[in-house]
C-alpha cells in the first residue's frame, strides 16, 4: 500500500505487548506506529521493554486509555460534578506525565466536550515535567485509579509496565 501510494504510514493496534515487540523487530520497515494502552500508572519495564524496540526502529506510539476508563477521576469527569476541578487537574497531570515519556508520540484520551478539549490543550501548554508535589499527587490518584478499576478494565493492570 505504501509503494502504491495508498498509505503514507502503517501500524497496528494491540493489547499484547510481546506481539507488538515481535512485529516491530521483524518488520521495522513496515511498522510506523503502534496504538496500545498507556495509563497514568504505566512505566517503562526495566528490562526487555517494548519501548526498546520502539526506539531502535523509530516507531511512533499512541497511548490509549490514559484515564483508565475514567477510573482516574474522583467524580464522573462531568463539568457540573462536585469533583470537576479535581478531575480536570488529574486529567492534566496524567497527560503531562504521559507526554513526559519521550517514546510516547501522543496519548489518545476520550474527550466528550469542548471543555475537556480545552483542558487537554492546557495540559500541553503546561510544562512537561511534574514537580515533586505533582508527582506525589499523581501517584496517589493513580493508586486510587487502580483501586477503582471496574471488572471489565482489570486487564489494564497488565500495562503498568510496558
Amino acid at each position: 500500500a505504501k509503494q502504491q501510494g495508498k498509505a503514507r504510514f502503517t501500524g497496528v493496534s494491540s493489547h499484547d505487548r510481546r506481539w507488538l515487540k515481535m512485529m516491530i523487530e521483524r518488520h521495522p520497515q513496515q511498522m510506523d506506529v503502534i496504538v496500545t494502552p498507556y495509563t497514568a500508572r504505566s512505566k517503562v519495564l526495566p528490562t526487555d521493554s517494548l519501548f526498546g524496540a520502539v526506539k531502535n526502529c523509530g516507531v511512533g506510539v499512541f497511548g490509549i486509555k490514559p484515564f483508565a476508563g475514567n477510573s482516574l477521576f474522583k467524580g464522573d469527569s462531568s463539568l457540573s460534578g462536585p469533583d470537576a476541578e479535581e478531575d480536570s487537574r488529574r486529567a492534566r497531570l496524567a497527560i503531562r506525565y504521559i507526554l513526559g515519556n519521550p517514546v510516547i508520540t501522543a496519548p489518545i484520551p476520550g474527550l466528550i466536550s469542548i471543555a475537556q478539549v480545552d483542558n487537554m490543550a492546557k495540559a500541553v501548554e503546561e510544562r512537561r515535567g511534574l514537580d515533586l508535589k505533582e508527582t506525589a499527587e499523581l501517584k496517589k490518584a493513580a493508586a486510587e485509579m487502580w483501586a477503582r478499576l471496574p471488572g471489565d478494565y482489570q486487564w489494564l493492570r497488565n500495562w503498568e509496565y510496558v
